[in-house]
């Protein structure tokens, strides 16, 4: 694992200075040279991706102990990557565009935004602890929706719904977490506010060589090759988590099983990400300025 990561920072490296020496082609040859910086940025934006990251560990942790489904799990984290990307453009564009930051000025109002995207995290984490725990004290709190039974016309015993109370079996739906905007939001700006550095040092060498376009496709190219990895994970994570609840998918209260194994998965999953986010914020709010700027 180790030589796996110091394999994948030295290639990342490697690409960052094909990045920049790819920048200075187009600057001598124009536009019509542009071709190979996108394909370098979208390999520099998979092999960024596959490193260490807290969106990457947001996506694994939120996915391994939802119930959310794989094709919404993709979504969010294409969606995550893209916005991510959005956010580095819009910030160089605003900062040294509009209000003509110094680069130093715009490397700090990034790291103040990064800060920002980690209290996110932080909260996100929380908040969804606290649904979790919720759940789980509402089930303790009505046993008899979980162990009651009813007899119908035919002497068949029909179990409650732990979740409505109602006397019907449980299925799929009772453990398939829909994806709303109030589920999902938090998860894409949580990550996506932390623009990605690289993206931020494309686009101000861009901006400072009178290549402003070029830059913002180069980090679009960045965000694609991002996305393209996070699906990955996303997969493994999704199919990693129904491999493992497969083997309690047996008996007549499986469902009900599942479900309290998604509040306790939930539970855990939720201070793994709040824990995430403060250690990270703490880290932040005491890093200092890059040594460049």
């Amino acid at each position: 694992m180790q030589m796996m990561l110091v394999w994948l920072m030295t290639t990342q490296a490697e690409l960052h200075r094909e990045l920049s020496a790819a920048i200075r082609l187009v600057a001598q040859e124009g536009p019509a040279a542009a071709w190979p910086l996108i394909g370098i940025s979208l390999l520099y934006g998979v092999f960024h991706a596959a490193g260490p990251g807290h969106g990457k560990a947001i996506i694994a942790t939120y996915l391994g102990t939802s119930r959310t489904r794989l094709r919404r799990g993709l979504f969010l984290s294409v969606l995550s990557a893209i916005v991510q990307g959005i956010v580095a453009i819009l910030l160089v564009e605003v900062l040294v565009g509009v209000l003509e930051y110094s680069l130093r000025r715009t490397q700090g109002a990034a790291a103040q935004l990064e800060n920002i995207s980690f209290a996110l995290v932080a909260v996100l984490g929380i908040v969804l602890a606290l649904r979790s725990a919720k759940a789980l004290y509402r089930r303790r709190r009505q046993p008899s929706h979980r162990t009651a039974t009813l007899f119908s016309g035919g002497g068949k015993m029909q179990a409650y719904c732990a979740d409505c109370g109602g006397p019907h079996r449980l299925t799929s739906a009772h453990i398939d977490e829909p994806l709303d905007w109030r589920a999902s939001l938090p998860i894409i700006l949580s990550i996506g506010m932390r623009p990605c550095t690289g993206a931020i040092l494309v686009l101000l060498v861009a901006y400072s060589l009178d290549l402003r376009w070029v830059g913002i496709a180069a980090v679009l190219a960045m965000s694609l090759g991002t996305s393209a990895t996070v699906s990955l994970l996303a997969v493994a994570a999704v199919s990693l988590r129904q491999g493992v609840l497969r083997i309690f998918q047996s008996g007549k209260s499986s469902s009900h099983r599942l479900s309290v194994i998604f509040d306790v998965l939930g539970f855990i999953g939720g201070m793994a990400i709040g824990l995430i986010g403060l250690g990270l914020l703490q880290q932040g709010l005491k890093t200092a300025s890059h040594p460049l700027f």
